[in-house]
């Protein structure tokens, strides 16, 4: 057994490398050979991941992959246990349906991040494509549990129908955030764009940067929220992220919503001081 297990990739990539297995569960019990006779597809062809990446270490549930991997798709997909560092940027589906464990990915992550993720972490230094923490395409439902945190702005659709689990934005988020969302919590530090919370029954966006809640919400009260302080403190506390006083003790504009569901979502919009 290996303190830890590095897969460095050789060179740059031709096309988009689809991995399978990546994920601190299934290293724990495989040696460096299991692990370099894992599938991958690049495009149509189907090969090993020890063709791509070398590979060091063995028996681990602590990952770390070094690299020029923005082209490198699945990075700890379905992941339930162990650790993933990220050492860059990634592909897309980086901790899709991952339901435990954690992934930390030091730069940018591509589409489909976190898609329909039932437990554990993932935290990306900087920015996500489209899609984070969304439901699988022709899903009905996105995330059920675990926590993204996301360094930088995301794209369109994030946490889109999820039920619940909490989804973290330290930049902008693209239209159609938290879009038909049944439960859950979307955080965003910038601005959320267009219409949020689009045909939501439950759930919350807390807007801390600005928003323009769709007509289909209606304004009920401006108040102190206990859940917001909370979270923000949680948020601060776990993940060292600079929340300013004024957002904790903050009064927030609470707008419900979808009225064309009906709903009992809700957008909570920060009022500057």
């Amino acid at each position: 057994m290996s303190e830890h297990v590095t897969l460095t990739l050789r060179g740059a990539l031709d096309g988009a490398l689809e991995v399978d297995g990546v994920a601190g569960d299934r290293f724990a019990t495989l040696s460096e050979g299991e692990i370099a006779a894992l599938p991958v597809w690049l495009g149509a062809r189907t090969a090993r991941l020890g063709d791509f990446f070398d590979i060091t270490g063995e028996r681990s549930s602590t990952i770390r992959v070094v690299g020029a991997l923005a082209r490198v798709d699945g990075l700890g997909a379905g992941m339930s246990a162990g650790e993933l560092t990220i050492d860059g940027d990634a592909g897309a589906r980086v901790g899709a349906r991952m339901t435990g464990g954690r992934v930390d990915v030091l730069g940018n992550v591509g589409d489909d991040a976190g898609m329909a993720m039932g437990g554990g972490v993932l935290n990306v230094r900087r920015g996500a494509g489209d899609r984070l923490g969304a439901a699988a395409p022709g899903a009905s439902k996105g995330m059920t549990g675990g926590e993204i945190v996301v360094g930088g702005s995301a794209g369109t659709d994030a946490g889109a129908r999820a039920r619940r689990g909490l989804v973290v934005v330290g930049g902008d988020a693209g239209r159609d955030a938290a879009r038909a969302t049944i439960a859950g919590t979307l955080v965003v530090f910038g601005r959320t764009g267009p219409d949020p919370g689009r045909a939501s029954k439950r759930g919350s966006v807390i807007a801390l940067g600005g928003v323009a809640p769709p007509a289909t919400y209606w304004y009920a009260c401006t108040y102190q929220p206990p859940h917001v302080r909370l979270t923000l403190t949680y948020l601060r506390r776990q993940y060292g992220l600079s929340v300013d006083g004024r957002l904790i003790d903050g009064r927030y504009r609470r707008y419900c919503g979808d009225s064309g569901t009906p709903g009992r979502g809700e957008i909570l919009e920060w009022v500057a001081s």
